[in-house]
C-alpha cells in the first residue's frame, strides 16, 4: 500500500539582471528583472493545475514577486520565512566568478572548488546555512504533514538543502543546478523518508519557448 507522503516544490526565484550578469547575489535585495517576471507569471499558470495548499519564501524582494503568481493561483497568501533566504556572502556579493578569484585568489578558488571545507564571509559555512534551511524544512515537514508545500527560495540555498534532504555527499552540490523558476520536488514518506521526484523541472519555460518559436513559423 502506497504511503501517505507530503509533498514539496522547491522552486528557485526568477531571473534578475545580477543573475544575467553572473555576479553572486546572497542576501543583497535585488529585483526581478523583465524576464523573471515573466518566468514568474508562466510559473503562475503552471501551478493553476497543481495541487498547493501552502507556500513559504524567502524575504528577499526577488523571491516575493516569484511567489505572488503561483500563490495567486491557488487563493494564497504566501508566508515569508527567513529560513529560507539566500546564503549571505557577505562582501562577495555583487561580484562576478572571474572578479572573486583576481581579488581574493586562493581563499575564494579553495571555496569555489570545495564550498563545504572552506569559510565564506556572512554566513560562515555552508553548514551554517544548510543547518538553518534542514530546521525550516522538517518544521513545516511536521506541520503540513500530507499536504502539498511549495517553498520559493534561492538556487545556492536550495542546493545545499538538497545535499541536506537526500544525505548526499557535498560534491553532489557542484554536480546539481537550479534554473530560474524551475520546480524540484521532494515527496517525504509518513516514514520519514525524502524521495527526490524531479530535480530542475523547467517545464513551464521549455512549452513558452516552443510555443513562441511555433508563431514564428
Amino acid at each position: 500500500m502506497e504511503q501517505n507522503k507530503t509533498r514539496f516544490y522547491l522552486i528557485r526565484h526568477g531571473e534578475t539582471d545580477w543573475n544575467k550578469g553572473g555576479r553572486y547575489q546572497g542576501c543583497t535585495n535585488i529585483q526581478l528583472n523583465d524576464a523573471g517576471r515573466e518566468q514568474a507569471r508562466l510559473l503562475g499558470e503552471r501551478f493553476k493545475f497543481l495541487p498547493l495548499d501552502v507556500v513559504y519564501v524567502s524575504p528577499l524582494d526577488r523571491a516575493v514577486a516569484t511567489a505572488a503568481p503561483l500563490a495567486a493561483a491557488h487563493g494564497l497568501t504566501p508566508i515569508q520565512d527567513a529560513h529560507f533566504r539566500e546564503i549571505n556572502f557577505g562582501e562577495w556579493e555583487g561580484h562576478t566568478i572571474a572578479e572573486l578569484k583576481e581579488k581574493y585568489g586562493k581563499v575564494y578558488i579553495d571555496f569555489f572548488e570545495n564550498p563545504f571545507d572552506h569559510p565564506v564571509p556572512g554566513e560562515g559555512s555552508f553548514q551554517n546555512a544548510m543547518d538553518r534551511a534542514l530546521e525550516g524544512f522538517e518544521a513545516l515537514a511536521e506541520r503540513h504533514k500530507g499536504q502539498n508545500v511549495a517553498i520559493v527560495s534561492h538556487g545556492g540555498l536550495l542546493r545545499v538543502m538538497l545535499v541536506g534532504l537526500l544525505g548526499m555527499g557535498d560534491e553532489f552540490y557542484r554536480k546539481t543546478w537550479m534554473t530560474n523558476t524551475s520546480v524540484t520536488m521532494v515527496d517525504v514518506m509518513e516514514d520519514g523518508r525524502k524521495l527526490l521526484m524531479t530535480l530542475n523541472d523547467k517545464a513551464h519555460l521549455e512549452m513558452a519557448e516552443l510555443f513562441e518559436k511555433g508563431e514564428e513559423k
